[in-house]
């Protein structure tokens, strides 16, 4: 956590809170460090994008500096999606989990022979 920048730190603290306490332990924190400075990049890499002088379009090098971007962009945005899914923090795997919860809970209040 002392290695992130105050972007990073929000970041991870917005994915924390987001998690119930039992959600993550130190090992964790790698993957979690990570994936902040990914969400960061893009987020830095995306206000490039969105500044971008769109004359330079017109010219060789600046197309080429433009598309360096939004392969950077996307490339961030994959690291990112993939330890998001590494850490379970995606709605997919937030929306298994709560099923996954309800059933167990369903399955506790009947009996077997209850249908």
């Amino acid at each position: 956590f002392l290695h992130l920048s105050d972007a990073e730190r929000h970041v991870w603290l917005e994915v924390v809170n987001d998690q119930p306490a039992c959600a993550f332990t130190q090992v964790h924190a790698p993957l979690l460090e990570t994936y902040s400075r990914h969400v960061v990049l893009g987020r830095i890499l995306a206000d490039e994008i969105a500044n971008f002088d769109r004359g330079w379009l017109a010219d060789a090098e600046g197309l080429k500096r433009y598309d360096k971007l939004l392969t950077m962009h996307e490339r961030e945005g994959r690291a990112a999606s993939s330890l998001a899914t590494r850490l379970r923090i995606t709605r997919q795997a937030i929306h298994e989990l709560t099923v996954s919860r309800q059933n167990v809970n369903q399955s506790k209040s009947k009996k077997p022979w209850e249908i």
